[in-house]
């Protein structure tokens, strides 16, 4: 019997047809000290940040063009859509313009024994999704970068924020959480769900940079009832969104 084609490695290593550098032809590479990236998951950006940034380019999608900055002539503050492969199609082009290192930071839904009140820094990602099947062979994890982590790890413990260094479920299918799949990923170890840490992680790895993800918790999945989206994750949002801007400035010295 054939292999599903999520399966196929036939063509892994080939280089694609398109390329972030035909799509980015008008970019200009960022200056040499530039190689450290923030990526957020935020539609409504904070206007305090943006305060300090300058248009870089706009990543375009079929409905949405955001806008990338560069802040304080020191690292790319990255605007990101929700799903891994738009998320790891802006990877892609921050590589392109010569970024080498990326914190990734953004919302995930628990799942498993965990405080919700400390942010996860993700060791490794359930590969539940698409896009990480076209950068890797076949496995249940992607691991994100140790190196960088101990580094993100370095600052977090510098600002006493609480976190835990912990393994996440990256899944394409929001509508798709059954009970039965929860299971199976506690299982595995994960104590979040969340739509984009593998693909990313994955685009990474096979691209040869580094890459750390920082959740924080926005939903409640683990019981029988959804918690809905909790009413204070905006705010959350805004406080961790700064905390990850600041850890990358500080990894960008």
């Amino acid at each position: 019997m054939k292999k599903a084609p999520i399966l196929e490695t036939r063509g892994l290593n080939e280089t694609g047809v398109i390329s972030p550098n035909i799509i980015l032809d008008d970019c200009e590479k960022l200056p040499e000290h530039i190689d450290t990236a923030v990526m957020l998951f935020d539609g409504h950006p904070d206007e305090d940040l943006l305060k300090d940034a300058k248009p870089l380019f706009r990543f375009v999608g079929a409905s949405y063009r955001l806008q990338q900055y560069l802040y304080k002539d020191s690292i790319v503050l990255s605007y990101a859509p929700l799903g891994s492969a738009a998320a790891g199609g802006l990877l892609e082009e921050l590589i392109a313009i010569g970024i080498k290192k990326v914190i990734a930071c953004g919302s995930s839904g628990l799942i498993g024994e965990f405080d919700p009140k400390k942010v996860i820094l993700v060791s490794k990602a359930i590969r539940d999704e698409g896009l990480s099947y076209h950068y890797m062979e076949p496995s249940v994890y992607v691991e994100t970068n140790k190196e960088l982590n101990v580094l993100v790890e370095k600052e977090l413990k510098a600002m006493n924020i609480d976190f835990k260094e912990d393994i996440v479920w990256t899944t394409d299918a929001f509508y798709r959480e059954t009970k039965s799949r929860i299971e199976i990923r506690k299982q595995q170890g994960a104590v979040a769900v969340e739509m984009e840490c593998a693909g990313m992680a994955a685009v990474a790895k096979f691209r040869d940079i580094q890459f750390s993800q920082i959740l924080y918790f926005s939903d409640i999945v683990k019981q029988d009832t959804w918690s809905g989206f909790l009413v204070e994750r905006r705010k959350i949002k805004d406080i961790v969104n700064k905390i990850a801007v600041d850890i990358a400035m500080k990894i960008a010295i």
